[in-house]
């Protein structure tokens, strides 16, 4: 059976793009050396996803969000705060290792984060990538916003999403709708290549006033979700490639996270 060391290796291998010396997948509780039989995954290591993992007999947990609140490595503001205290006592009480795969797995092709978002809207056919490769322009059948609109919520609601937000004419022409990747949502440079639709993230980089305002006023539709809804699909296959890579593992796929709802 490998060490969690050995799993932590294997994806900064595959993904040449990481800066090993820079980035945040690191260990954030326990020993990187110890063995593992069995496998938690999931979007955010919340507490209840956790506590799950230890009923489970997990030894690792690999998650795609920081576990302490803090993007930056090695996140240790909170460690010691409310919610921190009662989650440090846990990891130190039971030895779970937890592994975050953040910067490897947002553009690892095909099932990373950026390629499954756009799978699991249906949308197939990329035809121009912004500058940084965090956006992506896809071309579809010409339809309403209102009814893009209403296929992306068809979509995202089995995930636990029970609505989409929506800026711009209801009965306006989309074909090439825009997706970025979490935190970085589509931008003007992708308008200016041709997108009539952005579809990005409530926490992302979109103010109201200077951003998705002003693509309205530009010409774009804009359509947002909640951050993890959009990497639901992509930490989905992120389990299925631990369990493919490492058969004799047992690998399970936790999303105890707590989904926002509407009340309308």
């Amino acid at each position: 059976m490998p060490s969690a060391k050995e799993i932590h290796e294997h994806f900064l291998a595959g993904a040449p793009w990481v800066d090993p010396d820079e980035t945040v997948d690191t260990f954030k509780a326990g020993d990187p050396l110890r063995e593992v039989k069995t496998v938690a995954v999931g979007w955010m290591s919340t507490i209840y996803d956790l506590r799950k993992a230890v009923e489970l007999g997990c030894e690792l947990f690999i998650t795609h969000e920081p576990t302490f609140w803090e993007h930056a490595a090695p996140e240790q503001r909170f460690r010691q705060a409310p919610g921190g205290i009662e989650k440090t006592r846990l990891l130190e009480e039971t030895g779970l290792v937890v592994l975050r795969c953040h910067d490897a797995w947002d553009k690892w092709p095909g099932i990373g984060i950026r390629d499954a978002w756009a799978g699991g809207l249906g949308l197939t056919r990329a035809v121009d990538v912004s500058g940084d490769g965090w956006s992506t322009i896809y071309a579809m059948q010409e339809t309403t916003l209102r009814e893009f609109a209403a296929h992306v919520l068809s979509r995202v609601r089995p995930v636990g999403q029970d609505s989409v937000q929506v800026m711009g004419d209801p009965g306006m022409k989309i074909s090439r709708p825009c997706l970025g990747v979490g935190c970085y949502s589509p931008g003007m440079e992708m308008i200016e290549k041709g997108a009539d639709c952005l579809v990005g993230v409530f926490d992302g980089s979109w103010y109201y006033w200077e951003q998705r305002e002003r693509f309205v006023e530009c010409g774009a539709a804009v359509i947002t979700v909640e951050h993890g809804c959009s990497e639901h699909w992509g930490m989905k296959n992120c389990a299925d490639y631990v369990a493919g890579t490492w058969p004799g593992l047992t690998v399970h796929y936790l999303d105890l996270y707590p989904r926002p709802w509407t009340l309308k």
